[in-house]
């Protein structure tokens, strides 16, 4: 009979998506498989289900996750939504308060808000948001905006010089997610709750997170989450058959024209996986932002990324394109943390969420 797992509880783990959008798949049908992912992980006792934004990346459909957790929110029932993280580089630090005000007031307690100094690769794409040089660099600047709108839109707070945050109530909380040390310590000084992407130096930035915390910001302790990309199987060789198809459908459509077809992206993906493909699979085994294998291997080594970092939390990124396959990814990771699945019926969905 499979143990239980030292480490932390299913409630303790989150999930990462990115709507992903095979080729051949129609949105509509991407966003119905991202809907039924995030019911998984609701029914599972997960705790959250965020969004990355990404921008003009091919099979990826996460480009405006205020809607998406919107949409989301709707179709489960506990689970908390929100970004994974917000580019703040893209967006005026108004817009974005305004935009979860209005989701914390449709669903409180249930949304968070994530940012991310993270920047766009293509060069049309990140022209066409308007990216310059000194995007990272305005980063820390929009950061404390964002923060002031939120704080200072509470009700009998004075607004933030003579603007006023629509639809302001009690504020999401703001995560900060960061790679590298010294995002971590800008989060540290602020007093907030980070995520960090699980890399050789995690263990490093986690230090200087909780070495420099200073509790002047929503928290009055560090709190600390690791974001980790996981493939699960019945056996390690099923799961790394799992990432070898992932990777085999990301390195290709990476390597398609922009102006590739839907017929030539199929072509594109017909042949089998390659030497060449299945090689970059097994080097992300040894990788130190990914964890792949049974519901053992996965169980221990989500329980030794928690003990290295110390964390107070992990955040799932189940690497498929599929939907039934990141939801399978999902249940075995759960079933790895806990002995029993539980599953609990869902009511008709509703929009604003009552006290």
């Amino acid at each position: 009979m499979f143990s239980h797992a030292p480490g932390l509880p299913v409630s303790a783990h989150s999930v990462l998506d990115m709507v992903p959008q095979p080729a051949g798949q129609s949105a509509a049908a991407a966003l119905r498989e991202t809907m039924e992912v995030a019911q998984v992980a609701d029914d599972l006792g997960y705790r959250r289900f965020w969004l990355a934004e990404q921008h003009g990346v091919r099979g990826i459909g996460s480009a405006s996750p205020a809607v998406l957790a919107a949409v989301l929110a709707a179709r489960t029932d506990r689970i908390r939504l929100g970004s994974g993280g917000v580019l703040l580089a893209n967006h005026r630090p108004l817009l974005v308060a305004e935009q979860f005000a209005a989701l914390a007031a449709a669903y409180p307690s249930r949304v968070d808000l994530g940012v991310s100094e993270g920047s766009v690769a293509h060069p049309s794409t990140a022209a066409a948001l308007g990216w310059g040089d000194e995007a990272r660099d305005l980063f820390p600047q929009r950061l404390d905006e964002l923060c002031r709108f939120l704080r200072d839109g509470l009700p009998g707070r004075a607004p933030v010089g003579d603007v006023r945050l629509a639809l302001a109530g009690l504020p999401p909380p703001v995560f900060v997610l960061a790679n590298r040390p010294a995002t971590a310590q800008l989060a540290a000084v602020r007093g907030l709750p980070i995520f960090l992407t699980a890399s050789e130096t995690t263990v490093a930035a986690a230090s200087t997170y909780k070495d420099n915390f200073e509790p002047t910001g929503p928290t009055v302790r560090p709190y600390l989450g690791v974001s980790v990309g996981v493939v699960a199987g019945d056996t390690d060789e099923d799961a790394l058959a799992r990432l070898a198809e992932y990777v085999r459908v990301k390195h290709r459509l990476g390597m398609a024209s922009v102006r590739a077809t839907p017929a030539e992206l199929m072509e594109l993906l017909e042949p089998p996986l390659t030497g060449r493909e299945r090689g970059r699979a097994e080097r992300l085994v040894d990788d130190p932002g990914h964890i792949i294998g049974s519901r053992a291997t996965v169980a221990a080594g989500l329980a030794s990324l928690a003990a290295k970092t110390s964390a107070d939390e992990i955040m799932l990124a189940p690497l498929a394109y599929d939907g039934l396959v990141r939801a399978s990814i999902l249940r075995t990771v759960a079933a790895a943390l806990t002995r029993a699945i539980r599953t609990v019926p869902r009511p008709a969905p509703h929009f604003v969420a009552t006290a």
